[in-house]
């Protein structure tokens, strides 16, 4: 068993990469870390100046589950005295990270540890393109999904093409890998003209915001050298501020709710 005394550890979401898109709470919670795990191959490096000075800073690119245990075990002894540890992961912790099994260690060895939430890229993207990925009579729906890869598998009815037959908004991580299958799959249920957006680097100098319609993506993806760290955003609410009839009721006059009555009621 762990020594860990009064130790806490914080999984922090770094959110697309810019550290003013870090949550307040996050930001506070790396100022005051004592040491910080991260992923030096997805994390902006600016993102390192927000901890505080003289923190231990631990490289995970290049560690195996094992050797970042054995790392932390020897973080939490006593005589290190580190109280605040930080594993600061990119994007949002509750989507495609590898935390699952480091909260189960966390659990077994009775260490306490909170998640601290951040800004996924699809959100992210959709800001920075001033776009939106929800509209009345559109898409009332958003697909947060990947590509078939490395990893396995998909499970049954979550593949590319099972979810696309619901002409969704999807938001599809880690697949310009393999985007060629990912966009033959598409095109069963979407449209050639579906309108898409190819998003890399959200929210840093080498943001690259790409518009194109579906039959596009994979000769945008060559000419603009997009790899695996992007995201593709599918769905006609990407045309949303062109659709001008598909307006919101939540600010329609004619429309009541608990805190507006209309005058015709």
């Amino acid at each position: 068993m762990v020594k860990h005394g009064k130790s806490k550890i914080y999984f922090v979401s770094a959110g697309p990469g810019d550290p003013e898109l870090l949550t307040v709470k996050a930001a506070k919670i790396l100022k005051k870390s004592d040491a910080v795990f991260y992923a030096g191959s997805l994390i902006n490096p600016g993102m390192l100046r927000v901890i505080k000075k003289g923190a231990e800073l631990i490289d995970m690119k290049i560690l195996d589950f094992e050797q970042i245990k054995e790392k932390l075990e020897n973080l939490l002894e006593p005589e290190q005295k580190k109280d605040i540890i930080s594993i600061l992961h990119a994007g949002d912790s509750s989507i495609y990270s590898a935390i699952n099994e480091q909260m189960h260690y966390l659990e077994r060895m009775g260490i306490k540890y909170e998640i601290i939430p951040g800004v996924t890229a699809a959100f992210a993207a959709s800001a920075a393109n001033l776009s939106i990925l929800t509209m009345p009579d559109v898409s009332q729906t958003v697909i947060f999904c990947r590509g078939e890869g490395r990893t396995g598998k998909m499970p049954a009815g979550q593949d590319i093409k099972s979810l696309a037959s619901h002409r969704a908004t999807m938001a599809i991580y880690l697949s310009f890998g393999l985007i060629e299958p990912v966009v033959r799959d598409l095109k069963e249920y979407y449209p050639e003209n579906a309108p898409c957006l190819i998003a890399k680097d959200v929210s840093l100098k080498s943001q690259m915001l790409i518009n194109c319609e579906l039959k596009d993506v994979v000769k945008k993806a060559g000419d603009f050298s997009v790899k695996n760290m992007a995201v593709l955003i599918v769905g006609e609410a990407l045309k949303g501020k062109y659709f001008k009839e598909n307006r919101s009721k939540l600010y329609d006059k004619s429309f009541s709710h608990g805190f507006r009555k209309n005058k015709d009621d």
